[in-house]
């Protein structure tokens, strides 16, 4: 199951493989393999609702060697049943060999605050459920949900001359959606810190909208239900 870097390498050429990084956030953001999703124990199971893989994905890892073990006991007993092996020596052997990398920049709310003036390009991608935006998001945020992310119909709003600023719930689902962004070819990618609680924190320097209901009455004949005043 551990593979040498010419093996690791000839596996990423078959595109029915799925190149998973289990790393830590921080890690996956400072280098990794391009295409590679970031995907450990703490987000695997979103990848799979969303259908970012599936239990019988055919799966290359990308371990970190301290916690190879731990980590395929945790693939294996989720009920992965077609993983091909990890790379020998974690990413530092992809690193020493001099191969291709991509990394993803992190920014607090309050950089994202400062940026919305002045950058007419700029697209804060809400990622939280529908009704979560619903309630309340930044203003002309675009809602993107994550259970949406492998809809090419969704998808399809989105595009690289956009600087795309990424606002998850708590951030712990940042990386998770950067990565199949990128596997899509979109990579002028930022993410907030701490998603959309780091924005409440510091929410005098937003503006935000609502998306309201509207009121149906008894009255409207062309209506077939309504919602009370």
């Amino acid at each position: 199951m551990t593979l040498q870097i010419d093996q690791f390498v000839h596996f990423l050429q078959d595109t029915n493989n799925v190149l998973i990084d289990t790393r830590t956030a921080a890690q996956w953001m400072q280098a990794h393999i391009p295409n590679a999703l970031h995907i450990n124990p703490t987000t695997v199971k979103y990848a799979i609702a969303i259908g970012a893989i599936d239990l019988k994905s055919p799966l290359v890892l990308v371990i970190e060697p301290e916690f190879e073990r731990e980590t395929l006991t945790y693939f294996k007993e989720a009920g992965f049943l077609n993983i091909l092996g990890y790379l020998e020596g974690g990413f530092t052997t992809w690193l020493t060999q001099g191969k291709n990398i991509d990394m993803l920049i992190d920014i607090d709310a309050d950089e994202l605050a400062m940026d919305i003036p002045y950058d007419d390009f700029l697209m804060p991608l809400d990622i939280r459920t529908e009704t979560d935006y619903n309630t309340l998001h930044i203003k002309n945020a675009l809602s993107i949900p994550l259970a949406e992310f492998m809809d090419p119909g969704s998808m399809s709003e989105l595009d690289e001359h956009f600087n795309i600023y990424i606002l998850s719930e708590d951030g712990s689902t940042n990386t998770l959606a950067a990565s199949i962004l990128k596997k899509q070819g979109i990579h002028n990618i930022r993410v907030i810190q701490d998603g959309w609680k780091a924005v409440l924190r510091i929410k005098d320097k937003f503006n935000f909208e609502s998306v309201k209901k509207p009121k149906i009455t008894k009255t409207d004949s062309t209506k077939n239900d309504f919602f009370e005043a």
